[in-house]
């Protein structure tokens, strides 16, 4: 595992995209929401932009949930 990490931040949740190989993904994320719940996912995207993308759609169906 490398520890290269890439920080993002929308709708006030912070991504954290890691490299890290396993199995058929190349990257896991960690998102935390802005009260600091935070979730991992360990096959996040086999490119940096994938795993970027899956965080956002996590995140977003999070902010529907609560929403409900």
């Amino acid at each position: 595992m490398m520890d290269s990490k890439i920080t993002d931040i929308y709708k006030d949740w912070m991504i954290k995209v890691t490299a890290a190989e396993n199995q058929c993904s190349s990257y896991s994320f960690e998102i935390e929401s802005p009260s600091g719940q935070t979730q991992y996912v360990a096959m996040g995207g086999i490119t940096e932009q994938r795993a970027k993308e899956r965080a956002r759609e996590m995140i977003d169906m999070e902010i529907s949930l609560l929403e409900d």
